[in-house]
């Protein structure tokens, strides 16, 4: 059993070929050689495997980390979040149809209406009919191409349009996401329409903890400022 495990590690086969055709490192020169390959073999393959887990995972994000408060308490920065690629109507939200076209359409032009108490989003007014707030549906990983960056938000209604399914999304912590991403009347939006579905990369099925926490400190420090409070 333990030879199997040894041949299930990828360093075992980056050592046999190291050590058979480049040889074992004696100087000091030589195992600094042989630590820099080891860091690229390294980098090479935890990149092949993002592509494997992308492709069993039907997405090109499989794997996100939390980078800001926004999701507070059900995600923390640093948290790692597996996502799956899904359909629309897989998308777990309370849905609504709409008998108009919402691609690139702000939404205070749609027949969409939110319901606020301050800038509180606390439910929708569509078709004459109201729906609360409620914070059950699926976490989803949409790119936002307003700011470029991935946001990972909970998805608070499903819209099935004249052109399309959509989303309206928002942030579970309240005090920094009041409202929903898509209220731009109250000032506090950070995607002006609703999300389209081919903007959507996946929803959340797993997380990992906070072991995406250093890098995210790596990137704090090379940028020499805190990551934007809008992405997570």
């Amino acid at each position: 059993m333990r030879p199997l495990l040894q041949r299930l590690d990828p360093f075992f086969w980056f050592d046999k070929f190291w050590f058979r055709y480049v040889g074992r490192p004696k100087t000091a020169g030589e195992e600094a050689v042989y630590f820099i390959a080891e860091v690229f073999y390294a980098i090479l393959v935890a990149y092949l495997m993002y592509l494997l887990l992308g492709l069993i995972l039907h997405t090109p994000r499989p794997a996100v980390i939390v980078a800001s408060q926004s999701m507070e308490p059900t995600l923390w920065p640093g948290d790692i979040a597996i996502v799956e690629g899904v359909l629309p109507s897989d998308i777990k939200a309370p849905e609504v149809d709409v008998n108009a076209k919402l691609r690139d359409t702000p939404l205070d032009r749609t027949p969409i209406k939110v319901l606020r108490e301050g800038v509180k989003t606390v439910g929708f007014l569509v078709n004459g009919k109201k729906i609360s707030l409620e914070r059950n549906g699926d976490i989803i990983v949409y790119y936002n191409d307003v700011y470029r960056k991935d946001i990972i938000h909970r998805a608070v209604l499903k819209i099935k349009a004249a052109d399309g399914w959509f989303f309206l999304t928002k942030g579970d912590n309240e005090a920094t996401n009041p409202a929903i991403d898509e209220d731009c009347d109250v000032g506090l939006c950070i995607y002006p329409y609703p999300v389209p579905a081919d903007h959507v990369l996946g929803k959340v099925i797993f997380v990992i903890p906070r072991i995406g926490i250093i890098k995210l400190w790596i990137a704090e420090l090379m940028s020499g400022k805190p990551l934007t409070p809008l992405h997570i």
